[in-house]
């Protein structure tokens, strides 16, 4: 899939108060080299400016200039081999933020398995040895210099535009920690099977807002996910050997087919639309009752992110939501961040912590 071209520029989202973007920044977003344009992004609160004072654009112009494109070029030839490493490597990056914070602790080993990959939903998550590759090629280019947490901020944002998604500018500073408990992976992620209200007290944590989690949500617009992780929602919705009666009936038929119970192993793609490509077939999919993680579903049932998905299910929304979520990407890529003396940058991303 070839990066999309396109032109962005956002007015005021039509939205209660409480899911509207923050203040408004430019940054730059290019797709192909015949397009020069703009996405019109929200900043974060000042607050969060502050505490992230060390994460910039262009961080590494001086001390390791072009590794952006460096790192590009390498994924574009991982995703020539594999393109469904583009979803993982998305992934990768969220389920790194929300733990310890964007700190590539997810990359951690661990001899006796304690470490955050140990933690159950992460045994699916995918795109370690793409990181590995890719930073062994930066190592060579500028050794310790460049962090594996960047390399996965840049990696995800590469992974969108690949799929056909917006390219936007990253924030870079970013530097590497070194503890990884495998508790705090089952703890901090968010649950597949979330209402509203327990996803916003999630990202709230990270600092991050009801209209960042509605944005970031429909990541799963590309990707799969195992039958295992909504089953319940197809055999024992309320205990009772019930469906869930939000699923829409057809497709909840046609997901009974693709995920026998004895087939839990099996994986379906969450945006049935357009499987692989990063658009809105995802809020299409949530609008018509036919989001498969519960998770996902549950935004119909909040009248603010039912709003928003209402909102995205239609054409006409792409470049909107293509800003939305630039800016939310760049929201999450804050949390928790190590900057300055904190952290380290180490050769290898997958070192072993016991």
């Amino acid at each position: 899939m070839q990066p999309r071209s396109t032109r962005i520029f956002i007015h005021p989202f039509p939205l209660p108060c409480s899911i509207r973007p923050r203040a408004p920044k430019f940054i730059e977003s290019s797709a192909m080299a015949s397009a020069t344009f703009f996405i019109l992004v929200a900043a974060a609160s000042l607050l969060a400016s502050f505490a992230q004072a060390d994460l910039q654009y262009g961080y590494y112009n001086m001390t390791c200039p072009g590794v952006e494109e460096l790192v590009r070029t390498e994924l574009e030839a991982i995703f020539t081999d594999d393109s469904t490493l583009r979803a993982g490597l998305l992934r990768l990056h969220f389920h790194d933020c929300f733990v310890r914070g964007c700190d590539a602790s997810l990359l951690l080993n661990s001899h006796n398995g304690t470490a955050e990959k140990h933690a159950d939903p992460n045994l699916t998550v995918r795109g370690y040895e793409a990181i590995e590759a890719i930073k062994k090629v930066v190592e060579k280019a500028c050794p310790l210099v460049v962090s594996c947490a960047d390399i996965m901020a840049m990696a995800a944002r590469d992974a969108v535009n690949f799929s056909a998604g917006p390219r936007y500018e990253v924030e870079t500073g970013r530097r590497d920690g070194n503890v990884s408990m495998l508790e705090e992976a089952l703890t901090n992620l968010p649950p597949a099977d979330g209402n509203v209200t327990v996803l916003t007290q999630y990202f709230a944590v990270k600092n991050l807002t009801m209209k960042d989690m509605v944005v970031l949500s429909a990541a799963h617009t590309i990707g799969v996910t195992h039958c295992s992780s909504f089953s319940k929602r197809l055999y024992n919705f309320t205990g009772a050997g019930d469906q869930d009666p939000s699923l829409e009936p057809a497709y909840g038929k046609t997901l009974t087919t693709k995920c026998p119970t004895d087939k839990m192993a099996s994986v379906v793609p969450m945006d049935e639309v357009t499987v692989a490509e990063f658009d809105l077939g995802y809020y299409e999919s949530v609008y018509n009752h036919r989001a498969v993680l519960r998770s996902d579903a549950a935004l119909l049932e909040d009248s603010l992110t039912g709003a928003y998905v209402a909102l995205m299910n239609n054409a006409s929304s792409l470049d909107i939501f293509f800003a939305d979520f630039a800016v939310a990407m760049i929201n999450m890529g804050r949390a928790g961040v190590l900057t300055g003396t904190q952290g380290e940058i180490r050769e290898t991303c997958g070192v072993y912590v016991d």
